[in-house]
């Protein structure tokens, strides 16, 4: 265990998040992380800024010790399944554009046109955890499933996609180095019938190329058919930290539900951040996150959010992508966000703790 008690002095936090809209990724564009730790003396440190691969590879495996991560909850629900001893401190919910595409001429308009069809599982084998092909799976299998089909339906066909790589170096990180360029050959070339993308890369996708969109999943009226990567969203850090230094996560979390709060009355400089944070265009930030993106940023417990959370868990085990299961209610420690709740709530203008 790391020791972060009091009498430690702590000079330096990592965080990373992933690129899509993050609280985090605005609070570190407005320089109010570093601003909000700067009384304390303490920095924080880009892991995506990292060249060496092993280091920025925490973003999945969260090995690092200090390290805040918001994103994806597939890696995170990994870690944690792993035996990685994090607490889930918050969790975020942007409803996405999640979209299931086919070609332009195609004769599958709907789920139901889905039966008997080639859908397409990008396959990722040196990665840790090959969230690519758990979102994938999910999508086509909730969008099966309102056409009363299943796996059986189908044929899912693997397509060997590149490795991902985080670094901030690359232009619009991760999506726009060429993350559905599996799954569009595969489509082009006849291998497949059909593909699964989201978020604002996958929103530009889908006009540059003019393709058909047979469902959007982020516009379902149920919250569990949009349950994926993205949502919920989760919010991580060392268990050792939580524990020992409960003051330094309720800090952390106060200058996200304040950044959250600044966010809802800047919604271009919020779109402008995320099209940078993603890839994406302005244009598909709006498309794929839509108009009230700026209004749904701010960090939540509620118990809506964490029993899609706990769907995701079963769903990862249940299709081997997680090796073991755990216990959502115990990796969560809400007890953090209730008191930077109340610390925001009693401020009466938007000041940094």
């Amino acid at each position: 265990m790391s020791n972060y008690t009091k009498d430690r002095k702590i000079t330096e936090f990592w965080y990373t998040r992933c690129p899509v809209p993050t609280v985090s990724g605005i609070a570190l564009d407005l320089g109010w992380l570093d601003k909000t730790f700067a009384k304390d003396g303490i920095s924080f440190k880009s892991l995506r800024a990292e060249q060496e691969r092993s280091v920025r590879e925490s973003h999945f495996d969260h090995t690092l010790k200090g390290l805040f991560r918001e994103g994806g909850n597939i890696p995170a629900i990994w870690a944690r399944a792993t035996g990685k001893d994090t607490r889930a401190i918050a969790l975020t919910w942007v409803d996405e554009y999640q979209a299931i595409l086919t070609l332009p001429d195609s004769d599958i308009t709907k789920p139901a046109d889905l039966r008997g069809r080639r859908l397409a599982l990008p396959l990722r084998t040196q990665s840790q955890i090959d969230f690519s092909r758990a979102m994938a799976q999910r999508g086509f299998l909730s969008a099966l499933s309102l056409a009363g089909l299943n796996e059986n339906d189908v044929h899912f066909v693997d397509l060997h996609a590149r490795e991902t790589d985080l670094r901030e170096a690359l232009p619009g990180g991760i999506q726009q180095s060429h993350f559905y360029q599996a799954e569009l050959a595969g489509l082009f070339w006849g291998e497949v019938d059909a593909i699964y993308v989201k978020g604002a890369p996958g929103a530009d996708l889908s006009a540059i190329h003019k393709l058909r969109v047979v469902f959007d999943l982020g516009k379902h009226s149920d919250p569990l058919i949009r349950v994926n990567n993205g949502t919920p969203r989760t919010i991580t850090v060392n268990a050792d930290l939580v524990e020992q230094r409960p003051d330094l996560i309720v800090k952390y979390l106060a200058c996200l539900l304040q950044t959250s709060k600044w966010a809802e009355s800047h919604s271009e400089d919020v779109v402008k951040t995320v099209s940078i944070e993603t890839g994406g265009s302005e244009e598909a930030v709006r498309k794929a996150y839509g108009s009230e993106l700026h209004l749904r940023l701010r960090p939540d417990l509620s118990t809506q959010w964490i029993a899609a959370l706990k769907s995701q868990k079963d769903f990862l085990l249940k299709w081997g992508f997680i090796p073991a299961d755990f216990d959502i209610d115990a990796w969560i420690a809400s007890e953090h966000l209730a008191e930077a709740q109340e610390l925001v709530s009693k401020l009466e203008e938007l000041t940094l703790i």
